[in-house]
C-alpha cells in the first residue's frame, strides 16, 4: 500500500540529453504513432459510416414520396405526345429482369438469309 505522507513534490527543471540521441527518440517516438494513427483512421472511418448510414436512413425513407418516379418531368419547350407514358420507377432498377415495351425494328434487308459472301 502506498503511504501518502512520505510523498514530495518533484519539478523537472532541465533535461541533459545528447542531440542525437534526442533525435533517435523522437524518430522511434513518430514510428511508433504510425501504427496508432492506422487505428484512429479505422475507427473514424467505422464512425462516420455508421452516423451517415443512420441519418440518410433517416432521412431518405421519410421522404420516398419525392424520389418515387424518375425522368417523368417534360419541359415545357419539349412538346407532349397524346399518349401518356407510365412513370419509371425507380425500383425497377432493382429487378433482375427488364421489360422493354415500346420499341419497334426495322426490317432487315436480308430478310433474316445470311450475306452472300464475294468470291476470292
Amino acid at each position: 500500500m502506498v503511504d501518502d505522507t512520505n510523498k514530495q513534490a518533484v519539478v523537472v527543471t532541465d533535461i541533459r540529453m545528447p542531440f542525437f540521441s534526442m533525435v533517435i527518440f523522437m524518430v522511434k517516438w513518430a514510428i511508433a504513432a504510425i501504427p496508432a494513427l492506422f487505428i484512429l483512421i479505422v475507427f473514424g472511418v467505422l464512425t462516420w459510416g455508421m452516423l451517415g448510414g443512420l441519418l440518410l436512413s433517416l432521412t431518405v425513407g421519410k421522404h420516398t414520396d419525392s424520389v418515387r418516379t424518375l425522368g417523368t418531368e417534360t419541359p415545357t419547350s419539349v412538346p407532349t405526345s397524346i399518349e401518356s407514358t407510365p412513370p419509371v420507377l425507380v425500383e425497377s432498377t432493382y429487378f433482375s429482369k427488364l421489360i422493354v415495351e415500346g420499341i419497334t425494328l426495322k426490317p432487315s434487308p436480308h430478310d433474316g438469309k445470311p450475306k452472300p459472301r464475294p468470291a476470292p
